[in-house]
């Protein structure tokens, strides 16, 4: 955007702006100036004079590669276009049109003039085709996959509904006031995220996720409370993801739990699906659970297995999106099962007579007397134990 270039360079007033850009009026420079506004880029100082924002002096000392990316964030961070985002959404591949569009955001938000409006349109709409994001379908704008440098939307507002259906503004009001009303247990569950999200193995789970509803075409979304969402195939799906240690999965699985209902209460989905993602599988002593939260309490769970998503057979019918993913993983994991098995056959024979002699193994360097024999069939079960074993079972 040649605005934040020409303000990061010292355009400071509308006719500096048109100036930089060539062929424009101070008119026109107001335009161009309000555009980088909303998208953050550039702000006012106390004299009334255009200056660049952080953001604005990081897209301007950035490599084109990177220039689009930002552009791209800041476009998908706006908060009016979060609220047309659901809109284009429902239109699916059909796509809006400028009328469509223009009823909605006037019904929806505050822009004052007709014409404020349609130049916002305008601006969302040239935005989205420049930077891939959607595609014109005759007269109508219809959304295109996000690209993989950004693989969800984050919504800054608790207040926005994350799963619109009405799209009127009563149901935004009414969302607005749920909120309100519970906004002490929203404040902890934000609290809360934010201390989970700084875990590395959480926000793994979660790119992951995204990564997969991002390739079938869904737009994942999140906001400060909710790890995950998308509505895909006409379903809604919201996801809590939770790190697992072998000692703390029960724990975490009641939070999430609690979370996920409490989480769909307040954003009023009903119908919506919810899953819950682990980092690790459950160990067998805990294997009741998985038929708890399936049969019992309607949570779809799924874990993760060396960065490819596992689950039951049962959980993967009602998570279509998840199916090539699952059955490469399957795939991947009994590959994985058979290695282990010839590997485990190999190291039984080198400790059969091993004392008084060194010994070699991938799970352990040299092993010495019966100490190592001992420390070797340990490594051996701990590779056959029913943690290991439950990936397999899908």
């Amino acid at each position: 955007m040649m605005t934040i270039e020409a303000v990061a360079r010292g355009a400071r007033s509308d006719r500096d702006i048109a100036s930089a850009i060539g062929g424009l009026d101070a008119r026109q420079g107001r335009y161009y100036r309000r555009a980088a506004e909303i998208l953050g880029f550039i702000t006012r100082d106390a004299g009334n004079h255009s200056i660049p924002t952080a953001a604005g002096r990081e897209y301007a000392n950035a490599n084109q590669t990177v220039k689009r990316e930002l552009f791209v964030r800041a476009v998908l961070g706006n908060g009016l276009f979060q609220r047309l985002l659901p809109f284009l959404e429902a239109k699916g591949a059909s796509g809006a049109s400028r009328g469509d569009m223009e009823a909605f955001l006037g019904q929806v938000a505050d822009l004052g003039a007709a014409s404020m409006v349609e130049r916002r349109i305008s601006s969302y709409m040239g935005w989205l085709v420049k930077l891939g994001l959607a595609k014109m379908a005759g007269s109508r704008l219809a959304l295109d996959q996000l690209p993989a440098a950004v693989p969800l939307v984050s919504y800054e507002s608790n207040e926005e509904p994350i799963f619109p259906n009405r799209y009127e503004l009563k149901e935004y009001e009414e969302q607005a006031q749920r909120v309100a009303s519970k906004r002490e247990a929203i404040t902890y569950y934000v609290d809360q995220a934010v201390r989970e999200r700084a875990a590395s193995g959480h926000q793994m789970l979660v790119n992951l996720m995204a990564e997969r509803l991002r390739r079938r075409g869904a737009v994942p979304k999140a906001n400060r409370y909710i790890d995950l969402s998308a509505r895909w195939e006409r379903s809604d799906y919201l996801f809590e993801m939770k790190s697992t240690t072998d000692e703390n999965p029960h724990a975490q699985i009641r939070r999430g739990l609690s979370q996920l209902y409490e989480y769909r209460y307040i954003q009023s989905v009903q119908e919506a699906k919810l899953v819950l993602v682990i980092e690790n599988p459950l160990p067998r002593k805990l294997g009741w659970i998985e038929n708890y939260l399936t049969k019992d309490r309607g949570i779809l769970l799924v874990w993760d297995g060396d960065r490819k998503f596992s689950c039951s057979p049962e959980i993967r019918k009602q998570l279509e999106f998840m199916s090539g993913e699952t059955v490469s993983c399957l795939a991947g994991l009994v590959a994985s099962q058979k290695a282990r098995t010839h590997e485990n056959k190999t190291i039984k024979a080198r400790v059969g007579s091993c004392p008084g002699a060194e010994r070699h193994s991938r799970f352990g360097g040299s092993f010495r007397g019966e100490d190592s024999c001992r420390e070797a069939r340990s490594k051996i079960a701990s590779r056959s134990s029913p943690r290991s074993r439950r990936g397999w079972s899908l």
